[in-house]
């Protein structure tokens, strides 16, 4: 009995040295964790002691939040105003050199429904004005279909505005209430100076990471307070300073692959960005895919090859004398072009004549093939790139985004006029090389209202299901509002378009010529 008392004892000595020194290496191993993370909580202890106070005391202006890694933005300023005689946002006076007349009330009512829809040009309805733009054709369908609401469709169109400027007009916007935003942009990524530099060395990480810092409230005060004397990639001026806004502009457009590739990661990341702060905002987002005429409007610029021998450029004027000799045949002429194109296959003119001669011939793959070619290696490039165009389709895709797809809503009809698409937006919906006619921007307008009302962005309102009375009504509200304009509102759009078009061939300020009787 005692020697099995004494091996009991043993065991139970045993197992509670076991427990023990288990016991010990349990809370030496929790000493180990627990005393570097409170090394590290106690090191960031003032950094977020500073964080709050910032926040709380010094918190920072709306538009300073969203940082762009690609250009400081800090000089653009708020486009809206408050009028407290009328207790309205409007767009001031002193802005409508890019912009046109905008104004809603600062106190919305619970039955007005807000949409802005931001962009350039397009959006505001250039070489006419926002009484013929999409946005208001969006909002008569939109009346139409709920006639007693009242639907206030702010058009934030600004003239030369590139993706960069209309994000910090998101960010702004979005304290207003809105209940859909709607975004057309990306054919105005090329028109300022600004440089890239070692932000496109620099890859992705340092990309983003430059961009979420702006998010913390004590990195962008250091910056204001401790301004560094190294220059951020460009810093742009408050107002829009396009290449072309200069006589002789055009001569700054040179072939130049990493500046043109900068550009479309910026687009690419700036357009990222405003779809999801507008998403984090759960605010209703519409994508409208950028579309341009690819028909009818040549290159603006054309550049050949810097290395290109003097027999290849005998050779290639050779060919290209043949290739626009409108007295020789089709097939000779396309057999030029093709010669042209072996000698510099980036000559964005010899793929737009290519282009246009299996068009007229109704090659339409191959024309299409050619035409966008021409637009992509335009030396000034005027219109979005389709590496842009891309950006917005693969974006809206990813983030799960409504979209319209522009180009396949403007295909109607084949070269030969006839109601049957072709894959190639329709020549006759543009007034230039990307701005839709009237037509073109009524067509857009349904479809986004359309869009709006088949989502059921409105749910709260009662549905429409007589599209007959929609039709109706919204023919009646068309033809009174375009019998109201005049004839002196077309006649300024046709003197902006003649403008417009001294602008992109780099005339800008010059006074035409006056034809000789």
């Amino acid at each position: 009995m005692d020697s099995n008392d004494n091996r009991s004892q043993e065991v139970d000595l045993g197992a509670t040295s076991d427990s023990a020194e288990a016991s010990t290496s349990n809370s030496s191993n929790r000493r180990r964790w627990w005393m570097p993370l409170a090394t590290v909580c106690l090191a960031l202890l003032p950094f977020g002691a500073l964080e709050t106070a910032l926040r709380v005391f010094a918190p920072q202006a709306t538009q300073d939040i969203a940082v762009d890694p690609y250009v400081d933005l800090q000089q653009l300023e708020p486009l809206f105003q408050l009028e407290a005689s009328t207790n309205e946002w409007k767009i001031p006076e002193h802005r409508m050199n890019f912009f046109r007349p905008a104004a809603f009330s600062a106190k919305k009512k619970d039955t007005t429904k807000r949409i802005f829809v931001l962009g350039g040009s397009t959006v505001q309805g250039r070489p006419f004005s926002t009484e013929t733009a999409f946005p208001i054709w969006l909002e008569m369908r939109l009346r139409a279909a709920f006639p007693n609401t009242k639907f206030e469709v702010v058009n934030i169109g600004g003239i030369s505005y590139a993706s960069y400027r209309v994000s910090k007009l998101v960010t702004e916007v979005l304290k207003h209430e809105p209940d859909a935003i709607v975004l057309y942009t990306g054919h105005n990524e090329f028109l300022e100076d600004r440089e890239y530099g070692s932000l496109l060395e620099a890859g992705p990480f340092r990309t983003w990471l430059s961009g979420i810092s702006g998010n913390i409230r004590t990195v962008s005060w250091l910056r204001e307070h401790f301004k560094p004397d190294t220059k951020p990639a460009s810093q742009m001026p408050t107002e829009v300073d396009a290449r072309l806004d200069h006589v002789g502009g055009l001569e700054k457009y040179r072939r130049d692959p990493a500046w043109r590739n900068g550009v479309e990661k910026h687009f690419d990341s700036v357009f990222l960005k405003m779809v999801k702060q507008i998403k984090k905002a759960e605010i209703p987002l519409w994508i409208c895919m950028p579309t341009c005429d690819l028909v009818n409007t040549p290159p603006f610029k054309v550049e050949l090859a810097n290395k290109l021998s003097e027999k290849q450029l005998t050779d290639w004027q050779q060919n290209w004398t043949k290739a626009t000799d409108d007295q020789l045949p089709a097939s000779q002429r396309l057999i030029a072009c093709q010669q042209c194109l072996a000698i510099d296959p980036l000559d964005a003119g010899a793929h737009y004549l290519t282009g246009r001669l299996f068009y007229e011939r109704g090659d339409i793959r191959m024309a299409t093939e050619h035409l966008t070619l021409a637009k992509d290696l335009d030396v000034c490039p005027l219109r979005a790139t389709t590496k842009i165009e891309q950006s917005v389709v693969n974006i809206a895709t990813q983030e799960n985004i409504l979209i319209i797809l522009t180009p396949t809503l403007f295909d109607e009809r084949d070269a030969n006029g006839n109601r049957l698409p072709d894959g190639i937006a329709d020549p006759q919906l543009f007034v230039d090389h990307l701005h839709p006619s009237i037509k073109g921007h009524q067509i857009l307008g349904m479809a986004l209202a359309d869009s709006m009302i088949k989502n059921e962005l409105f749910t709260e309102l009662p549905s429409l299901h007589d599209k007959p009375l929609l039709e109706e009504r919204y023919q009646a509200l068309s033809k009174q509002h375009l019998s109201g304009l005049g004839e002196a509102y077309y006649a300024r759009g046709k003197q902006r378009l003649e403008g417009l078009r001294r602008w992109a061939t780099g005339r800008a300020g010059q006074t035409p010529k006056l034809k000789q009787d």
